[in-house]
């Protein structure tokens, strides 16, 4: 429930699923939304499930009817600090599916009861979403990229494509001042998967205020991924990918974008640490 009192999606679906009312504190009980069990980090409920789940529910979602999108977020250390924009959690609490990118998430996940959970970055588990979706229906996903400059949703249409592992319906920018015709043209395209990449948390907090305009597909938001596929930025060797340290490699490639943002992460991940441990409840 948000501070005006209203319920959000979400929310509903917990109720719907028999879950009763949703705990407001930071239990270490992880609870159950539709067919996954979550747990919060802060304000946030984060799914309790490795990728590989996560990817077999974001497929399952992306197939069956809907009369609505699903929503399938990242929370990483920008998410954490935007916990207090109250449009952000609003969005991430509206969501079908929220997964850990990032490792001071797991860490918190873990600490607030969490037992299966692990790192799912969007720049590996977009890939395998989409070849999972064309084992589970024998084609290839129709697929919208929407994002960043001029050019970049062209050039990862145009890799997606030569991977085989997409058909690339619609590419347009992250840059409108008017969403009407964009909006559209992106419905009128009727994609399997939609691909917002406008940076957290304003991705997010644009697919809540587009929900009814968006197509009834899989809506997945990206951050920066689009500029890893075109080859832009380059991942982390995979040794720090494997320790949860690939935020080294992101600093030392973008340090004045990325810099301010650790800095600040390494404050917030401090802050949900102690409230997290401080509202878990006794052993008995």
């Amino acid at each position: 429930m948000l501070n005006d009192g209203s319920t959000t999606p979400g929310e509903a679906v917990h109720r719907m699923a028999g879950g009763g009312p949703v705990p407001t504190g930071n239990g270490s009980s992880p609870e159950r939304n539709g067919h996954v069990l979550h747990v919060k980090v802060g304000p946030f409920r984060v799914n309790d499930t490795p990728p590989a789940e996560i990817v077999n529910e974001v497929v399952r979602l992306s197939v069956e009817e809907r009369t609505q999108p699903a929503f399938a977020f990242a929370l990483h250390v920008g998410g954490l600090n935007a916990r207090r924009e109250q449009d952000f959690v609003a969005a991430m609490r509206a969501a079908d599916v929220v997964y850990a990118d990032g490792g001071s998430v797991v860490w918190l996940a873990k600490l607030a009861g969490a037992h299966r959970v692990a790192r799912a970055p969007t720049t590996d588990i977009g890939w395998d979403i989409m070849r999972a979706f064309r084992e589970r229906t024998g084609r290839v996903p129709r697929v919208a990229l929407i994002g960043g400059p001029e050019g970049l949703t062209a050039g990862a249409s145009a890799v997606l494509e030569s991977e085989g592992v997409a058909d690339v319906v619609l590419v347009d920018h992250g840059y409108h001042t008017d969403w009407t015709q964009p909006l559209a043209e992106l419905r009128e395209a009727d994609p399997d998967i939609t691909v917002v990449g406008l940076g957290a948390p304003y991705e997010m907090i644009w697919c809540q205020k587009h929900r009814d305009e968006l197509p009834n597909g899989l809506v997945l938001t990206c951050g920066g991924w689009f500029s890893y596929i075109v080859g832009d930025e380059r991942r982390a060797p995979r040794v720090l990918r494997r320790s949860g340290l690939e935020w080294i490699a992101r600093i030392a490639q973008s340090p004045r974008r990325l810099g301010p943002r650790y800095a600040r992460g390494v404050g917030a991940t401090a802050a949900l640490t102690f409230s997290t441990l401080a509202n878990r409840p006794s052993p008995d």
